[in-house]
């Protein structure tokens, strides 16, 4: 391969950085021989026409060589094969630039390539004595950063770009001096060259600190380490080559450039490029197109554009780089800012990420819609695929009707009308990231709502200051569902048939074994059309026509099921479903299913987190006579809504009724039924010999009650007077002296009795008597607490069941004077819920209610009872205070 070649008689070392081309121009110089003569001697061919490169002859050799060529080069140099690819641009291939590896030529078009020429440095000409460096080749270099100066374009005599063409081969190169052919007519001159030395050519020098310098310096490195480390790249979930990054820079610099003109440009650039901004503004190209023309990009200008460009670029993230990409584009018109902005996506090969800039530069401009199309909440926003068939996929995970626990989320402050809010959010849900037309959204979901009030309640969000928190969170669930599979095929629930749903009698089976009652018949449309609700997604008034939810007047009562719900209940209506789901051919699927809210986790959502509710203290309110669902919400500081979501999902347990209330067969069957179990009912009734009616009493039920009982557990009734020796009725005035005054177990009066000490303690309950041994002996304090009892007036005993009791009688007193609960809790100095469960407390101790619940149009007061009850308080306590507890 290298027959023929010989060693030079002179060795000249390359430079670090050196082109090739510039270190064959020196080893000419040193030998005083022309470069048509030095080329074969290093087994080069020489290049005599324009069609040389058919022939795989080169414009330029620092562009790339052969490996046959660069071992010719190293046998006939010594120097190192890998030194010399280095030398030339093919070491930045991939990197910084393209080549045509079988052409050999730079591709303009990608990347900062240029189509010939070199910048250079004055002052690295006259350290070097003419040495060129490979990277002033680049598009992308503007500066020097051992001189600090911005490099130089053109030869100040003749004005033509150094190396734009090989030196003329006849003549011996003068390093360091322009070789471009001298143009002048003179006679015998014709074809010399310009000869100007351009170490002499004055350049701009610039501070250590300034910011063109900073760029260049960022650039350099982003290319030697082949990694994108800076801005938007940074924060990026993956890893950006020089590569992108670069195309980029020169695609956003190229825009900036061409609205340089009439977007202002020079206000927002870093001060210390104003001035040479101002030096060259006159003398910017008039661009037509996206990207200006590689001829006019000096390297001033180029500063110019590239600074301006990593002012963007160089933001923490995407949505900071776009707004700062609108503040430099922007013109008087809102519409041309936006025609500026729209440009981008026709560059090619830009990044995602720019192209997510140009995105969320759009932003202000772009109705609600078109901002879930483009997801522009995303980390990285994004057009919507031209594919399409995403919105088909994501339909059967949408239901009809957005998911309560979300739609409680997401709600305004000051309430939605869920009947409508929560289908146009689904509706908002189909839309994100696709083209669909959100016509034919609305009505793949069940024509539940239109595109007109869709988009009508997208502008209300966007202009009450809610949407960027909405938007943010529709984008995160549309990411999630496309992510995940769902439990629930929403499609194939909508269309399913439910006419047959729930039927009476499973609905009368239902309330039996939960111990309520069935209702005369709205109660069951009502336990339709929820259940109909949760299993298809549809709103209550599209189910079938005869439990449909049309009328207003039978919306309220929507709103009384949610408080009728008891664990048992919603249990059965949950097992009606699932068997109706399995009847239908659906098996494997959940029942209900909402996404989980981890996914909005970091937004400041204006509505309600269910699971910041006090789900104990809202039971206890809910079970309270005369409290309603709308109350409990105002008392918790929550809306309506959430707190019927919350009841739905999780219902309060019905709780006990006091003995004096009178309670439906229904309630009574169910409390016998969890006193006793089938074991205890036998045993008391065999074992202990006590009849129906004690058993009864034990419970607070009627004797038909425990009979009904004993037929469900199959005991055998005894006739009258078979019961043996008859067990006699506990008085509740006894058994409290005998127990709290005197200190007699309840074993001791149990004997006494002839009644167990479990049986005992259930009659010692039942009179509200505080049961608290200690080696089978009373507590000091609770005979303490019988005398402060028999001390005070007879109206205010029954309180007397617990340490306490004084505090919670004189707070009552107190709060009589306020408007409502909550005010007094706040002047008490105490949270109301708590005050709310205290007052509860005396009211069941008392046996009956003490005062009536402020409404919108009345405060609260006292019943009869109640104004009793403050007034033996303020008897017994004096001017001297309470009794002590």
């Amino acid at each position: 391969m290298n027959q023929g070649l010989r060693t030079l008689p002179i060795r000249v070392a390359p430079l670090d950085g050196e082109a090739l081309d510039s270190w064959f121009e020196t080893i000419a110089y040193r030998l005083r021989t022309p470069m048509a003569d030095l080329l074969p001697a290093l087994g080069l061919a020489r290049r005599v026409e324009a069609g040389d490169c058919r022939r795989d002859i080169p414009a330029r050799w620092a562009i790339l060589l052969r490996d046959h060529e660069a071992v010719g080069i190293s046998h006939a140099t010594g120097v190192n094969v890998e030194v010399l690819h280095a030398m030339t641009l093919a070491h930045f291939d991939g990197r910084a630039l393209k080549i045509k590896r079988d052409t050999r030529q730079v591709s303009r078009w990608h990347h900062w390539g240029r189509q010939a020429g070199s910048r250079f440095c004055p002052d690295c000409l006259a350290e070097t004595k003419g040495r060129w460096k490979l990277s002033w080749r680049l598009g992308w270099m503007f500066a020097c950063l051992d001189h600090n100066r911005l490099l130089v374009d053109a030869c100040p005599q003749c004005g033509q770009v150094p190396w734009r063409r090989l030196h003329q081969q006849r003549y011996v190169p003068e390093p360091g001096k322009c070789a471009v052919p001298d143009q002048r007519e003179e006679h015998g001159r014709r074809h010399q060259r310009c000869g100007h030395p351009l170490s002499e050519t004055a350049s701009r020098e610039l501070e250590p600190c300034h910011t063109l310098l900073a760029a260049q310096k960022l650039l350099t490195e982003t290319a030697e380490h082949d990694s994108a480390r800076f801005g938007i790249y940074a924060s990026a979930n993956q890893g950006f080559s020089a590569l992108e990054a670069l195309a980029d820079l020169r695609a956003l610099s190229s825009r900036l450039l061409a609205d340089a003109a009439d977007s202002g440009l020079a206000n927002v650039l870093p001060h210390d490029t104003r001035e040479i901004y101002e030096g060259v503004k006159g003398a910017l190209p008039e661009i037509t197109g996206a990207v200006p023309a590689r001829r006019s990009l000096t390297a001033p200008v180029q500063a110019i554009g590239i600074a301006a460009a990593l002012q963007v670029l160089g933001q923490p993230h995407v949505h900071a780089a776009g707004r700062e990409l609108r503040h430099l584009v922007a013109a008087a018109d809102p519409s041309e800012t936006l025609k500026r902005l729209t440009g981008f996506h026709r560059m090619h090969g830009i990044s995602p990420l720019l192209s997510a800039v140009q995105l969320t530069a759009q932003e202000p401009m772009l109705r609600p819609s078109d901002q879930l199309r483009y997801r522009l909440p995303a980390f990285l926003p994004s057009r919507p695929s031209p594919r399409g068939g995403l919105a088909d996929q994501r339909v059967h995970k949408i239901p009809s009707c957005f998911w309560p626990g979300w739609s409680v989320l997401l709600s305004p402050p000051q309430g939605a009308y869920s009947r409508t809010f929560r289908p146009c959010l689904s509706a908002s849900l189909g839309l994100v990231g696709t083209r669909d037309d959100l016509r034919v959204i609305t009505r793949r979901l069940g024509s539940v709502t239109t595109r007109q009030m869709t988009s009508k309640v997208l502008q209300l969000l966007h202009a009450q200051g809610h949407w960027a928190v909405v938007s943010t969170a529709l984008v995160r669930l549309a990411d999630y569902l496309d992510a995940h599979e769902v439990p629930i095929d929403y499609q194939r629930r909508r269309m399913l048939d439910y006419t047959d749903l729930l039927s009476e009698a499973r609905w009368r089976q239902i309330c039996e074994d939960a111990g309520v009652q069935p209702g005369q018949g709205r109660r069951l449309i009502v336990a339709r059309s929820t259940l109909f609700e949760q299993l298809s997604g549809l709103p209550a008034h599209l189910a079938p026509s005869h439990f449909a939810i049309t009328r207003p007047m039978d919306r309220p009562h929507v709103n009384y099921f949610a408080a009728f719900l008891t664990p048992e209940v919603r249990d059965g209506l949950h097992r009606a479903g699932a068997d109706f789901l399995a009847e239908n051919g659906v098996e494997g699927e959940s029942l209900v299913w909402e996404p989980p809210t981890v996914i909005a986790s970091g937004l400041k959502t204006m509505g309600h987190d269910l699971e910041k509710i006090d789900i104990r203290i809202l039971h206890q309110m809910i079970r309270s006579p005369s409290m309603t669902t709308e109350q409990a919400a105002r008392e918790l500081g929550t809306s309506h809504e959430a707190v019927r979501v919350l009841l739905h999902r999780s219902p309060a347990p019905a709780q006990p009724r006091p003995r004096s209330r009178r309670r439906n067969d229904g309630e009574a069957m169910r409390i016998a039924k969890h006193a006793f179990p089938p074991d205890e009912f036998r045993r008391l009734y065999y074992a202990e010999r006590l009849g129906l009616r004690q058993i009864a009493d034990l419970a607070g039920v009627s004797r038909n009650v425990t009979r009904r009982l004993a037929e469900q557990y199959g005991i055998e009734i005894r006739e009258p007077n078979a019961t043996g020796p008859r067990k006699g009725y506990v008085d509740g005035a006894w058994l409290r002296e005998q127990y709290l005054v005197h200190g007699r177990t309840l074993a001791e009066l149990g004997r006494e009795k002839g009644l167990s000490p479990t049986t005992m303690t259930r009659w010692a309950k039942l009179h509200g008597i505080p049961v608290t041994k200690v080696n089978g002996h009373t507590r000091p304090e609770l005979a303490q607490l019988a005398a402060q009892a028999r001390e005070a007036p007879a109206i205010l005993r029954p309180a007397f069941t617990g340490p306490g009791a004084w505090d919670r009688l004189r707070e009552f007193a107190a709060v009589s004077h306020y408007r409502t609960l909550k005010e007094a809790a706040e002047a008490l100095g105490t949270h109301h819920t708590a005050l709310i469960t205290r007052i509860g407390r005396l009211k069941r101790e008392i046996g009956h209610p003490l005062f009536i619940r402020a409404t919108t149009a009345s405060p609260m007061r006292l019943t009869p009872l109640g104004e009793a009850v403050v007034a033996a308080i303020h008897s017994a306590t004096g001017p001297e205070g309470p009794h002590p507890c």
